[in-house]
């Protein structure tokens, strides 16, 4: 039985003080699903009431050490009606298993045929690598975004990587950031002046890893909002690339299959 607008699949968020929507993680899996045209509701989860939650929905824990439990996680709707839902934790693995589920080409494919390898090894390998620097700096500044629970919580299981860190060493985090964007521009503009010339990283064809990068715009502008100066520059650097990149994934976000 496919997710319908009656019975959609649940995405379970991070809510931020106000109730909406901040998380990278997450934000991954909405564009998975908008991007499939598969409807989905969202229920919002602190993160004191991560754990709580997914084991009284008997989850599957992603790792053996803290933290066990981590969002975003799916519930897809089950075939009998009787039946349970799958639960599905892990953007990468999500993007997976809704494209396993809801194959093309009656919906759009997240992978294309033979990519799944190279997405991994982007995601595992050269992904975390590229975006470390600008981690370590938004981490610190993200605790404004929580109620008091969640931002004690966080300080009390999280430990140093909430420290913040001297301006001068912020902006040469956010150097060397550029510096590895840059080698992700390099592959991508060898789709420049192709056939297949686009604004995502292969080109035309959206891909998980757009997904990822477009999610990380969107963790700056909710950690520091539209003004943010980082990301204003990071929009221009390698000629404009991201910023081409950030408008077009915000067509996908805007074309939201989300119900109430």
């Amino acid at each position: 039985m496919a997710a319908t607008k009656e019975n959609p699949i649940i995405l379970y968020d991070i809510p931020d003080s106000n109730g909406a929507s901040w998380s990278p993680n997450p934000y991954k899996t909405r564009l998975s699903l908008n991007y499939k045209g598969l409807p989905y509701r969202i229920e919002y989860v602190t993160f004191p009431e991560i754990e709580p939650k997914m084991k009284e929905l008997g989850v599957t824990p992603v790792s053996n050490t803290f933290p066990r439990y981590t969002l975003p996680v799916i519930a897809d709707p089950p075939n009998d009606p009787n039946g349970k839902p799958t639960y599905v934790s892990d953007s990468f693995k999500i993007a997976l298993y809704l494209d396993d589920k809801y194959p093309a080409p009656t919906y759009p494919a997240i992978f294309a045929p033979g990519t799944r390898s190279l997405q991994h090894i982007l995601m595992t390998q050269h992904y975390p690598t590229m975006t470390s620097e600008i981690r370590l700096t938004m981490l610190p500044r993200m605790l404004h975004l929580f109620d008091t629970q969640s931002a004690e919580y966080l300080k009390r299981t999280r430990g140093d990587i909430f420290k913040p860190y001297p301006d001068d060493v912020i902006a040469q985090k956010w150097t060397d950031a550029r510096e590895k964007f840059s080698a992700l521009d390099k592959s991508a503009e060898l789709n420049d002046g192709t056939k297949d010339a686009g604004p995502f990283v292969t080109g035309r064809t959206v891909s998980f890893i757009d997904f990822a990068v477009g999610s990380l715009v969107y963790w700056i502008k909710n950690v520091e909002g539209d003004n943010s100066v980082y990301l204003e520059q990071m929009l221009e650097w390698q000629g404009g690339r991201w910023k081409r990149h950030w408008e077009a994934i915000q067509t996908i976000e805007n074309a939201s299959t989300q119900v109430n």
